[in-house]
This record gives structure tokens, C-alpha cells and sequence, in this order.
């Protein structure tokens, strides 16, 4: 007799969590429709009155488990700034043909009409999809009706094939939130890593199992005939379940120098690690840091060693270089001023490098393969960096997973040498990463092995402004001023001059200022290996506070840091100026010989525990005329919260003494 297989892990039960649920769609108490202000952030625009949801593994009789999530969303419009909470966005995931399916979405907005509450819901023209890229499209939701005063509710099933897509959850909004809360069901045969970010405490943390049970069906086949039967055996399985919720959740606010907030809005993330089914061996999901090396090779290494057509046009751009120095700053220089970024960051090319190099255009990830690839046929060994950008968020390096990368840029070798190379950005010299880059650390992929590389600049980003003025007729200081910028300050600068062109550069420096600029003169602007140097004859009128015979001045005519942009007292996220650097202010002025000085600032330094930052105000006086060097650095990228007390108080001392003025007076 022949047992053919018939039904797999029929569910027997569901096991529903014994919560009542937050919310019940349509329910809306009027005291919320009546609300005007939210008590505890009378600034808010809008609020989350609940936010709830439910995911769950299922077993489909056809397709095998599948990913069930439920979501209600409920907000309130405060203000006619909260009026772009109408529109509302589902990613759904998609691979080829195969999508995430949506179903039982229903939007309506609430009004308070005359005392009673009158509904309108949405209609099938303001619900639309929209593809993203290869593996996201998004419906889109746009509530009708809506003033300051409505109520948006939202609810919505999705049904995913994808088990190792399980949904994340945010419990932090950029409005405070009254009530977020998440439920999750999973069979013992799927592991999910599961972590917590941010800085909201959970109201409620729960976890625990429950018993569930499935059947297995199947068919028995009489060869000689006769009926066949079904028969069930049953399999018995533990159930994972969690709750979590957040009560009274303050909005997400950014704060001054932050990388972007997908790093810091409280969030309860998930990665599918493994599943382990009855009389099966383990499947691994999430890999190793090894597979994904070894992946990425084989999807790319041939990007790289192959495409001989580069052969060619790598000797002719590097005829007559002879060193590997020579050689990589060739080629590099070819690639960066030849081929247009178009504005794409990714870490898989979608065209050939052919047609990269015969379109001159490509993303990210073309351009750097591309520069990978003549370096190797220059004999010089070359490597992708997979790196996440500062507004894509950190990596965690703990979690192998590949999707925590969204951009590949390049690392040359050679001797017991190396340099990165990123050249999308023609205004960035060799050796120098884009800022938008400049976060944490790089995964190399190489045949040899991977290997985490820093990001961090080898060296810092450098702006010095130095004046040498006398004062004349008319209350004038006359003289020149001078700026050099190098690093990452000279990047800025340069795309401001080519962009605006001469004059109107120099118009955007004088602003406001009381300035008149009679001579300019710009030098490398054209050399993205040099500092870009600025010279200006200048004459600065009304820079002064007169009293009878006495004169007050703020020797700062430039680069001054007038506020503190650390102005709250308690920062919840790390300080990001995502690379040290430091600033450099000098002026000379000389006085004619009828006036005397009567008051002068006095010298200071200021220094954060372990050198993080220094800040150096030196003054002297020699006869009629004063010299003053003022020195911010930076040393150190990252502050933690709990440095920043002392970093805020240090920007208050820097702020007051450049604040301060020289006095001096006319004899009479």
C-alpha cells in the first residue's frame, strides 16, 4: 500500500491573545473628537491617539506558513501643520512577481458636525500603488475631508509569503503617541532575532507560551483497488507570544548633529536567524558575516575581474605613470570627472559597465564597481565597501544581515598600503569618502576574507579665516581677508562657486554684512587636491557701538558662533558631527595712533575631558594693535548623551567669549 501525501500542519486551533483589544475600529469617543489640545504637548500638531497591531504565523494549507499582520491606526489633527498626517504609505515587499497582498483596508475621517460625529471614508481614487524599486511598492492612502479637528482611522491586513520579512514596529512617532501596541504569535519552528531601540520605556513587556496543535492529513492508496482513506495524526507545537506597549509616548524630535532617526526612534525590529522543523535539520536565515562575503563575491566578483573591454582604456589613462600612486590617482580622476553620478545610492549595479561607461551616467554602485574594475586591470587589487549612509542608519555589526547596507563604495591595496575611493562626487579629492558617507565602519568584501574598515577621514576637515585690518576715515577697517578650506569644507564650497559662479558667491558671502569687497580672488578652485583659498580686499563700516569717544567692537567680523546650537538641557541621542574638524579665526587690527585701548577680552582655554574638544581664545596687544587667534576642534566624531552636558556647557563659554568686545577710545 502507498501513503501519498495529501495535507501538511492543518491547524487544529488558533490561540488568540487573551487581551482585550485597545481599539475597535469605528469606536471613536467624542471626547477626542472634542480635543483641541493634547495635554501633555500643548505643541503638538497632531497625536496618536492608538496605534495597534498583531502579527502572526499561519499555516495556509496551499502555500505553507505565511506572515499575517493587522494594523488600526487612530490620530487626531491638531493644527493645519497636522494636516499631512492624511496621507498614509503601506510599504509591501515584492520579489519578481511574487508581493505582499493587502486586504480589508478601510480610511475614514471623522468630523464633529452640530455635536454629532458624521464619517466620510475613503474612496477606491485615493488608494493607489506606487512601485518604489525591485523590492518595495507602497499603497498609498490619502483621507478625505480632512480639517483641524478630524480623527484618521486606518485599518488594514497584510498577508506575506515572506517569513523573513516579519513586520517591525515603531512605537515613536514625530507626534507623541497616547497608546502603541504590538502582539506577536510564533510557532516554535521559526527563531526571530529580536532587539529594542531607543529610549522609550515599555508600559508593558510580556512573553509566554501556550500549547497548539496541528494535523497531519493523508491519503492511503489501495493499489489493488478498494477505498482510499484519510487519516490525521496529530502534531502538538509550543507557541511563542509577545506584548509590548508604550503609554504616553513624547514625540521624536531631531536633534542638532544626528545621523538620520531610523538610528534612534524606538523601534522593536526582527530577523528571521533559523527555522527547525520536526525531523529536519536547522536552516540557516540569517548567515554569517562570511556568507554574506562569499555571497556578494559570487554575485559581483566578476564585475570586478571581468570586463577586459577595460583593458584599453586602462592603459591609455595610465601611459606614462609608472608608481601605483600614479596610477590609482589616474584612473580615479578619469572615473570621477567622466561619469555622471545620477543620484542613486545602491550596492548592486542595474546596468553593465559598459553601458555605464558608453551612457556616462550610473548610481553609486556602478560608478565605484566600475573604478574597481579598471584598478584591477591596472594590477592594483581592488575591493568593494559595503557601507550604510548616515541617512540609511548605523550597522549593527552583531546582526549579519546584508540589508543594513545601501551603498558600495571602493578600497584600493597595494604594498602594505590602502586608500577609499568614492567617485560620484567630482569635487571630492582621492582618499575622501562624500559626508553623506561617514558613518561608522565599512564591510570589505574580498577573496582573501572580509574584513571592517573605518570610515573616519584620515584627516580633518580644516577652515581658516584670518583678517589683517587698519582702521581708517570714517569709522572704516580696511584691509584683507582670507579663507582657506580644506577636506570636507572645501567640498561645500566649491559646488557654492561653480554652482552660483563668481559674483554671486561672493554676494552670498557678504550677506548682511556691513562689507564692501573691492578685489576678489579665488585659487584651486579647480584642484580638489588643494585647500581653496579666498582673498578679498575688504572695507567693514558701522562694525562698531559708539559712545562719545568710545568705541566697542566685536573683533568676530567673521565665523563667529554667535548660538549654541545645544540649546535644550537634556539630549536624549548621541552628538553626530559625523567626522572631527577644526575652525580657525584670526584678525590683526591696528589702530591710528589717536586712539588708545581700554578694555580687552582675556586669553582662555577650554578643553572637554580626554582632549574630545578644545577651544583655544588667544589675545595680544602690541602698541596700537591687537592680534586674536580663536581655535575649535573637533576631535572627536561621536558625543554620548551622557557627555553632552559638558559639550553643551563648553559651546555656552565658547559662544559668551566670542561674544566679548575690545574697548578703546578717541583722545580728545
Amino acid at each position: 500500500m502507498k501513503l501519498i501525501l495529501i495535507g501538511l500542519l492543518v491547524l487544529l486551533c488558533s490561540v488568540s491573545f487573551s487581551q482585550k483589544s485597545p481599539v475597535k475600529f469605528g469606536d471613536i469617543a467624542l471626547e477626542d473628537m472634542k480635543m483641541t489640545v493634547y495635554a501633555k504637548d500643548s505643541s503638538a500638531e497632531a497625536v496618536v491617539l492608538v496605534d495597534f497591531g498583531e502579527s502572526e504565523l499561519r499555516y495556509n494549507q496551499t502555500t505553507g506558513f505565511q506572515l499575517e499582520f493587522e494594523r488600526t491606526r487612530r490620530i487626531k489633527i491638531l493644527s493645519k501643520e497636522g494636516l499631512k498626517w492624511a496621507d498614509f504609505s503601506i510599504p509591501l515587499y515584492r520579489n519578481n512577481t511574487d508581493e505582499e497582498k493587502i486586504s480589508g483596508l478601510k480610511a475614514v475621517t471623522y468630523n464633529l458636525e452640530n455635536g454629532k460625529i458624521v464619517e466620510t471614508k475613503a474612496k477606491a481614487e485615493s488608494i493607489f500603488k506606487e512601485k518604489y524599486d525591485d523590492n518595495l511598492n507602497f499603497t498609498k492612502v490619502t483621507w478625505p475631508n480632512v480639517k483641524v479637528g478630524s480623527v484618521l482611522e486606518i485599518t488594514y491586513r497584510i498577508i506575506s509569503d515572506f517569513v523573513f520579512n516579519f513586520q517591525d514596529w515603531e512605537f515613536q512617532n514625530t507626534i507623541p503617541t497616547v497608546w502603541s501596541e504590538y502582539r506577536v504569535k510564533i510557532p516554535e519552528y521559526y527563531n526571530y532575532e529580536k532587539y529594542m531601540q531607543g529610549y522609550v520605556s515599555l508600559f508593558i513587556n510580556e512573553n509566554s507560551t501556550a500549547n497548539s496543535s496541528i494535523s497531519l492529513a493523508s491519503l492511503s492508496e489501495n493499489r489493488l483497488g478498494g477505498t482510499s482513506r484519510v487519516s490525521n495524526d496529530r502534531l502538538d507545537f509550543i507557541e511563542n507570544k509577545n506584548r509590548w506597549v508604550a503609554k504616553d509616548v513624547a514625540a521624536f524630535k531631531d536633534e542638532p548633529f544626528m545621523t538620520t532617526s531610523k538610528d534612534f526612534i524606538s523601534k522593536m525590529n526582527f530577523e528571521l536567524s533559523f527555522t527547525k522543523f520536526p525531523n529536519a535539520p536547522i536552516k540557516n536565515y540569517m548567515g554569517s558575516w562570511e556568507d554574506i562575503n562569499r555571497s556578494y563575491q559570487e554575485r559581483l566578483g566578476d564585475e570586478i575581474s571581468g570586463n577586459n573591454f577595460l583593458k584599453k582604456q586602462v592603459d591609455e589613462v595610465t601611459a606614462g605613470k609608472n608608481s601605483f600612486e600614479e596610477k590609482i590617482s589616474a584612473i580615479f580622476s578619469f572615473v570621477r570627472s567622466s561619469i555622471l553620478w545620477d543620484g542613486q545610492t545602491r550596492k548592486y549595479p542595474a546596468h553593465t559597465l559598459r553601458k555605464v561607461l558608453d551612457e556616462k551616467k550610473g548610481s553609486s554602485a556602478e560608478i565605484n564597481l566600475l573604478l574597481a574594475s579598471m584598478l584591477e586591470k591596472a594590477d592594483i587589487k581592488a575591493s568593494p565597501v559595503l557601507i550604510s549612509t548616515r541617512d540609511h542608519g548605523f550597522v549593527r555589526e552583531a546582526t549579519p544581515v546584508s540589508s543594513q547596507f545601501n551603498n558600495v563604495v571602493c578600497l584600493a591595496k597595494w604594498n602594505d598600503k590602502s586608500i577609499l575611493l568614492d567617485a560620484t562626487d567630482k569635487f571630492l579629492s582621492i582618499g575622501m569618502l562624500p559626508e553623506r558617507c561617514l558613518n561608522g565602519r565599512g564591510f570589505v568584501v574580498s577573496n582573501d576574507g572580509y574584513e571592517w574598515i573605518n570610515l573616519t577621514p584620515n584627516s580633518k576637515a580644516k577652515t581658516n579665516v584670518s583678517a589683517d585690518l587698519i582702521l581708517g576715515e570714517e569709522d572704516q577697517l580696511k584691509g584683507k581677508l582670507k579663507i582657506e578650506r580644506s577636506g570636507h569644507h572645501s567640498i561645500s564650497a566649491r559646488k557654492a562657486f561653480f554652482t552660483k559662479g563668481k559674483e554671486s558667491y561672493t554676494k552670498d558671502l557678504i550677506g548682511s554684512r556691513p562689507w564692501s569687497i573691492t578685489k576678489s580672488e579665488f585659487q584651486n578652485e579647480n584642484d580638489a587636491q588643494q585647500p581653496f583659498k579666498e582673498i578679498y580686499d575688504l572695507n567693514v563700516s558701522d562694525h562698531f557701538t559708539i559712545a562719545g569717544n568710545t568705541y566697542y567692537f566685536n573683533p568676530f567680523i567673521a565665523n563667529r558662533q554667535d548660538s549654541n546650537p545645544f540649546k535644550d538641557e537634556k539630549r536624549n541621542y548621541p552628538v553626530d558631527f559625523g567626522a572631527p574638524f577644526d575652525n580657525t579665526y584670526s584678525i590683526k587690527i591696528t589702530l591710528p595712533a589717536e586712539y588708545t585701548i581700554d578694555e580687552m577680552p582675556k586669553s582662555k582655554v577650554l578643553a572637554l575631558p580626554g582632549n574630545g574638544a578644545r577651544y583655544l581664545y588667544n589675545i595680544a596687544q602690541f602698541g596700537n594693535t591687537v592680534s586674536i587667534t580663536s581655535t575649535l576642534s573637533i576631535n572627536r566624531g561621536i558625543f554620548s548623551q551622557e557627555e553632552y552636558p559638558n559639550l553643551r556647557e563648553f559651546y555656552n563659554q565658547m559662544v559668551a567669549k566670542q561674544a566679548e568686545q575690545i574697548v578703546f577710545k578717541k583722545k580728545q
